[in-house]
C-alpha cells in the first residue's frame, strides 16, 4: 500500500505537493494511485468531518461517533464507486486513529506512531488507506467520491491522481463528485 503512494512521489508529485494542505475543518485530502492491478487510495482528513470533535471519546455517545465513523470508513462501496468493469476487489482498509487504541474500543489495525497526526493541540486528523486489486485496471477512468455524503461535515475533498495515464488533481463535493483518473 505505501509503496503505491510512493508512486506518487515517483511519477513526479513532491512531498510538499502531497502536504500542501494544513489541517482545515469541512476539507479532506485524497491521494489516488494505479499502479498495474493495484489501485491505493488515501485519505486525511481532520477528526471533526467525520465525528464532530478531535479528541479522544470521552462519552458513550463520542464512542458511538467513533465506532459509526469507523464502519462508514470501512464500507468502501459506500465512499467510492468504480466502475464495474475494472473489476477491483477491496484487499485490505487500515484506519490509522490519532489516539492510543486504549482510549476506544475498536479492534482494528492502528499505525504506530500516533504523534504524526498531530498538527498541533487540538487538531487531529485520520488517515485511511485502502488497497485494491483490479482485474482490468484500464477500466479505471473514474471514481465517484462519496464522502461528502457519508459524512455531511465534510464540505470538500483535494483530490491528487497518479495514474499510468498521467497526474492530475480536482476539488470535490457534493455537486461534483467525479474524479478523472
Amino acid at each position: 500500500m505505501r509503496k503505491l503512494m510512493a508512486a506518487l512521489l515517483g511519477l513526479g508529485m513532491s512531498t510538499a505537493a502531497l502536504a500542501q494542505h494544513a489541517h482545515e475543518h469541512g476539507v479532506a485530502s485524497l491521494q489516488v494511485a494505479v499502479d498495474g492491478g493495484q489501485l491505493a487510495i488515501e485519505l486525511e482528513t481532520p477528526l471533526d468531518n467525520l465525528v464532530g470533535f478531535e479528541h479522544a471519546p470521552g462519552t458513550d455517545a463520542q464512542r458511538q461517533a467513533v465506532r459509526d465513523a469507523e464502519a462508514k470508513l470501512r464500507d468502501f462501496p459506500r465512499l467510492f464507486v468504480l466502475p464495474a468493469a475494472a473489476g477491483c476487489a477491496v484487499q485490505e482498509v487500515e484506519l490509522e486513529w490519532p489516539w492510543a487504541e486504549e482510549d476506544h474500543d475498536h479492534d482494528h489495525k492502528h499505525g504506530h506512531d500516533h504523534e504524526e497526526h498531530h498538527h498541533d493541540e487540538g487538531h487531529s486528523d485520520l488517515h485511511v488507506h485502502y488497497s485494491l486489486a483490479c482485474t482490468n485496471p484500464a477500466a479505471l477512468e473514474e471514481v465517484r467520491v462519496k464522502l461528502s455524503e457519508a459524512f455531511p461535515r465534510m464540505g470538500s475533498v483535494r483530490a491528487q491522481t497518479a495514474t499510468p495515464r498521467g497526474q492530475g488533481s480536482a476539488v470535490l463535493n457534493r455537486a461534483q463528485d467525479k474524479l478523472p483518473l
